[in-house]
């Protein structure tokens, strides 16, 4: 059943929305800036297309509604709306369309926006500001979290922009940094991994294990609880609430994994790797491979591109191992794993045979 919601924004303004559910998922439809009566009205005409299947995703019109425009009014309100109120407006779409991770996020950026150019109304928001903006937060963070951060804000204006709000951007968005390419991820040779495993403590072991047959993030095999194993058909969930984004997937388990679980001690519920945090994982692998020499710019992480680079070099196509990944999309995938290991390549290069 749709819910009228009354919000009070912290510059005073009073704005409507509705929640309603849609195949499953909880969705919000904003109504804005009005009174009441005006709300009220456009929550029954809501509610009668909703039942009537007839919602298609475009903004009611206030007349069929037999409300009053508001165009003037909103004009009228532009300079309240302030960084903080842009906050909040991603923030009230991201609490029913993203993980818990992505709007904590989320709201960071805005944090760090108000801190550099401070509180200032969404009208005077300015390519010079956002400039200042990326060279403060470079000082900080990497040139491709500066990005994340800008395309967060650039769709906050833009939403903002879509509402009546008096927002612009120049050339329909603020421009991203300019980054070199990206080296293509380090992978793990068999006599590193047999090294690693090999002098891996026990419990440790069944970790890097897991990482290695699922190409799970390290968050996401932390988050993995027994009931989201399921051994009888060889499957593991991770849920949304552990995945980036966000995203919902399942991954197969295969026979050496299977095994590994079937075998792995201790009671069977709860999360299967309790015993470990995020940064404790990360400094044991980091003490391991100074222990056995890996070369530089080998991480825990090298685990998820080792699984994904090894599957594409035996032949997976790459929209299978995009699937297993959790990538956003194939392309992510293609940036970042069709790098070849050099004795894949030679074999590769040899099936050319012109002139023979």
């Amino acid at each position: 059943m749709p819910s009228l919601r009354k919000r009070k924004w912290s510059s005073n303004r009073i704005t409507w929305d509705i929640r309603y559910w849609d195949n499953g998922k909880q969705k919000t439809y904003t109504i804005g800036e009005t009174g009441r009566r005006t709300a009220e009205k456009i929550f029954n005409e809501f509610c009668r297309r909703l039942a009537e299947g007839k919602l298609d995703g475009n903004k009611i019109n206030v007349k069929a509604a037999n409300v009053p425009q508001l165009k003037e009014r909103i004009i009228t309100h532009d300079n309240l709306y302030k960084i903080s109120d842009l906050a909040e407006l991603t923030r009230s779409y991201a609490v029913a369309n993203k993980s818990t991770k992505t709007v904590e996020r989320e709201q960071l950026v805005f944090n760090n926006l108000d801190k550099v150019i401070g509180n200032i109304s969404v009208t005077y928001i300015n390519a010079a500001l956002i400039e200042k903006y990326k060279a403060i937060r470079l000082e900080h963070v990497s040139g491709a979290t500066v990005n994340i951060e800008l395309r967060i804000i650039n769709t906050a204006i833009q939403q903002a922009k879509d509402l009546g709000w008096k927002a612009e951007l120049p050339e329909k968005r603020f421009k991203l940094l300019k980054l070199p390419d990206t080296e293509p991820p380090k992978w793990l040779t068999e006599p590193q991994i047999n090294l690693i495993l090999s002098n891996a403590d026990n419990e440790f072991k069944i970790f890097l294990q897991f990482l290695l047959h699922t190409g799970c993030r390290r968050n996401e095999a932390l988050g993995v609880t027994w009931k989201d194993i399921d051994l009888d058909r060889n499957q593991i969930l991770i849920r949304g609430e552990v995945g980036k984004m966000g995203k919902r997937r399942s991954i197969p388990i295969n026979n050496v994994l299977a095994e590994v679980l079937n075998n792995k001690l201790g009671r069977r519920e709860g999360l299967l790797f309790p015993e470990y945090g995020s940064n404790q994982v990360s400094m044991k692998f980091r003490r391991l491979a100074k222990k056995i020499d890996l070369p530089n710019g080998i991480s825990l992480h090298s685990l998820r591109s080792t699984f994904g680079s090894t599957l594409i070099n035996k032949g997976v196509d790459i929209y299978t191992v995009s699937k297993f990944l959790g990538h956003s999309s194939v392309k992510v995938t293609e940036k970042h794993y069709l790098a070849l290991d050099p004795e894949h390549a030679k074999s590769a290069i040899n099936k050319l045979d012109y002139g023979q």
